[in-house]
C-alpha cells in the first residue's frame, strides 16, 4: 500500500475498532457512567444547552433549570465545545443520550487517529497503526469512557496528539503555520475542558523546552508564548469571562474550601489513603483499588517498554525518536509521582494546581505518554525478540490482555436509563456555579416551575407570556405600584425592561432572586440575559483571531521562518 491508501485504511480501521469498543453505548438508549450525580448533571446541561440554541441563543451561558429553577451561569464557568457537538449530533438523532454517546465515540475515534499521525511522524505506518489501536483499546481509556471520565474530559483527549504533532513539525520544518495550528488546537483544548488544558500546558511547555535543548535552538523557546497566546485568543470567548466573572461565583466550592472533603486535593492522594474517612458509596473509596491497579499496570508497561527504548538509543539517525521517547518516559513517571502525598509541596506551590481537584486526573496524561512509548515495542521485531513470530505473539498477548481488562469494564459499566434521565433533572449540587452572594440554605426548594413570579408588595395581576433560557416576557396589571419577585438569580447580564425602558433590578438578600419595581398601570416586563462588556468583546476577540489566523494560513507561503 502506498502512504495515502494506508492512512485511509488506518483511519477506517480505527473507526471500526472504536465503534466496537463503544458498541454497547451505541446500541443502548442509556447513558453510561459511574453512580454519581455527574450523569444527571451532564445530561441536564446538554439538554438545556440545546434548548437555548433552539431559542436562538448562539452561545448559551445561562441554564434556567438549575438550583430549583433559579438558574445558573454554568457556561460562564464551563467550556462549551463538547456540548456544541452534542447539539450537532442531536439534529440527526433527535435523542439527547444518543447524541452524547456519539460524541464520545467521535472523541475515541479522533483520539486514536491523532495518536496515529503523531507516531507516524517518528515510526512507520504499521507501527503508528498498532500504537493508535493500542490507545483505542487501552483499558484505562475504556475505564474513562464507560465509568469515571466526565463527559467533556474524555472529549478533550482528541487535542493532545495534534498539539504535540504540530509543535514537533515546527522543530522539524520551521514553518510558522505549525505554530498556528498548534495554537488553534490548544485553544480547542481550552474550549473543551479547562482542567485538562491546564495540565497539558505543563506537558506542552516541557516538550518545547526539551526539543529546543535537543536541537540547540534556544531562540525557539519563543514558541511557548506564541502557542499559548494563539490558544488564548481563539478561546477568549470562553476564557476571558471565566477569568473576570469568577469573582461573582462560589469558586471556593470548586477547590474544597466551601465543600469540605469533597474536592480538597489533599484527600485524594493514592498514599496516604483517606478512603476510610468517606462514606462507602463515595466515588473515591469505590474506585480507589481500580486506580491503584492502573498505577501498577502503568509501571509494568513502563518497565516493559524501557528496555526497547534504551536499545533504540544505540541505533543511528534516531535522535528525534530517542528524544521524544525519553520525554514521554519522564512525563509518565512525573505524572504518576503527582498521585502521591509526597508531591504535596508541588500542589501547594504551583498556582491553580488545587483546581485540578483529583490527583488521579493526571492518569489521563500517564495513559497518553505510555501509549506513545508502546511504539518502541511495536517497531522492530528483531531487536528485542529472536524471531518475528515471538514478536507477533507478544503483541497479540498485549492486545489480548487489554481486550480482556477492557471487556470487564464494558460489560460491568453502570447504565442510567433514559427513564431516569428524561425529563432532565435540574443540577443543584454544583455550588461553584451559584452566585457568590446566594446562601443555598435560604433558597426555597419547591417545584421549580411554580411561582416563577410573585407579587411581594402591592396588588395586581401577572401573566407569563414567555419563559425561555435567556428571555422572559411577563404582562402585568398594577392598580397601584408594586414589586414583583422573579424566580431567577440576579447575575451580571440580566436586564429588565418595562415597556421597552430599562429599569433597575434589585437582589433579594440571601436568596439572590430578582426584584423589580412596577409602576401603576398595564405593562410588559421583559427580562433578558445579555452579554456584559467582557463577554461581548471576548467573542469579538475570538472571532477576529480565528479569521486572522485562517487568512494567514490560507495565504502563507511554504517557506521556513
Amino acid at each position: 500500500m502506498n502512504d495515502r491508501k494506508y492512512t485511509i485504511f488506518s483511519i477506517l480501521f480505527l473507526f471500526f475498532l472504536s465503534a466496537l469498543i463503544m458498541l454497547r453505548q451505541l446500541k443502548s438508549p442509556d447513558y453510561f457512567s459511574c453512580i454519581i450525580e455527574d450523569s444527571y448533571t451532564y445530561t441536564s446541561w446538554a439538554w438545556q444547552f440545546i434548548q437555548a440554541l433552539k431559542e436562538g441563543v448562539i452561545y448559551p451561558r445561562w441554564l434556567p433549570l438549575n438550583f430549583w429553577g433559579y438558574g445558573s451561569p454554568t457556561f460562564i464557568l464551563y467550556p462549551p465545545l463538547a456540548f456544541y457537538l452534542v447539539a450537532f449530533f442531536n439534529v440527526f438523532t433527535h435523542s439527547l443520550i444518543a447524541a452524547m454517546n456519539i460524541t464520545k465515540l467521535a472523541a475515541l475515534v479522533f483520539s486514536g487517529v491523532g495518536m496515529f499521525f503523531l507516531v507516524k511522524e517518528f515510526y512507520s505506518e504499521r507501527t503508528a497503526l498498532l500504537s493508535a489501536a493500542f490507545y483505542t483499546v487501552f483499558p484505562y481509556n475504556i475505564f474513562q469512557f464507560y465509568f469515571v471520565g466526565t463527559f467533556a474530559s474524555v472529549s478533550s483527549f482528541v487535542w493532545f496528539s495534534p498539539i504535540a504533532l504540530f509543535i514537533y513539525r515546527y522543530f522539524k520544518n520551521r514553518q510558522f503555520k505549525n505554530i498556528a495550528y498548534g495554537g488553534v488546537c490548544y485553544g480547542g483544548l481550552i474550549l473543551t475542558h479547562l482542567i485538562n488544558a491546564y495540565m497539558f500546558t505543563f506537558v506542552m511547555t516541557a516538550f518545547i523546552i526539551c526539543m529546543s535543548l535537543t536541537k540547540k535552538r534556544p531562540k525557539d523557546l519563543v514558541i511557548i508564548p506564541l502557542v499559548i497566546i494563539i490558544g488564548l485568543l481563539i478561546s477568549a470567548a470562553y476564557l476571558l469571562p471565566v477569568i473576570y466573572e469568577k469573582q461573582f461565583l462560589n469558586i471556593k466550592f470548586f477547590t474544597g474550601e466551601g465543600g469540605g472533603f469533597r474536592f480538597d486535593f489533599h484527600n485524594f492522594f493514592i498514599l496516604p489513603s483517606t478512603t476510610g474517612e468517606l462514606p462507602s458509596g463515595h466515588l473515591w473509596p469505590v474506585y480507589y483499588n481500580t486506580f491503584v491497579f492502573f498505577i501498577f499496570f502503568f509501571c509494568i508497561l513502563i518497565l516493559l517498554f524501557l528496555r526497547q527504548i534504551l536499545k533504540l538509543r544505540s541505533i543511528g539517525n534516531m535522535e528525534d525518536v530517542n528524544t521524544v521517547n525519553m520525554f514521554f518516559l519522564v512525563t509518565a513517571v512525573c505524572s504518576i509521582f503527582l498521585l502521591f502525598g509526597i508531591s504535596g509541596f508541588i500542589w501547594e506551590t504551583i498556582p491553580f494546581f488545587d483546581y485540578i481537584q483529583f490527583p488521579v486526573r493526571w492518569l489521563n496524561i500517564t495513559a497518553y505518554a505510555v501509549v506513545f512509548l508502546s511504539a518502541a515495542i511495536f517497531r522492530v521485531p528483531d531487536t528485542l525478540y529472536k524471531t518475528k513470530r515471538q514478536h507477533i505473539f507478544f503483541v497479540a498477548l498485549l492486545f489480548l490482555a487489554c481486550f480482556l481488562v477492557g471487556y470487564k469494564y464494558i460489560s460491568s459499566a453502570h447504565m442510567f436509563t433514559k427513564q431516569k434521565l428524561e425529563p432532565v433533572k435540574a443540577s443543584n449540587w454544583n455550588l461553584e456555579h451559584m452566585p457568590s452572594w446566594v446562601s443555598v440554605e435560604k433558597i426555597d426548594r419547591n417545584d421549580a416551575f411554580k411561582e416563577r413570579i410573585t407579587i411581594i408588595e402591592g396588588e395586581g395581576k401577572v401573566e407569563i407570556v414567555a419563559w425561555k433560557s435567556a428571555d422572559r416576557v411577563i404582562e402585568i396589571t398594577a392598580p397601584k405600584a408594586m414589586t414583583v419577585r422573579i424566580r431567577t438569580f440576579n447575575f451580571p447580564g440580566w436586564k429588565a425592561y418595562v415597556d421597552g425602558l430599562q429599569t433597575e433590578i434589585k437582589t433579594e438578600e440571601g436568596v439572590g432572586a430578582m426584584l423589580v419595581d412596577i409602576p401603576q398601570g398595564e405593562h410588559k416586563l421583559v427580562l433578558k440575559f445579555e452579554d456584559t462588556p467582557v463577554r461581548y468583546y471576548s467573542k469579538i476577540i475570538s472571532l477576529v483571531s480565528f479569521l486572522a489566523i485562517s487568512l494567514v494560513l490560507l495565504f502563507s507561503r511554504k517557506r521556513p521562518v
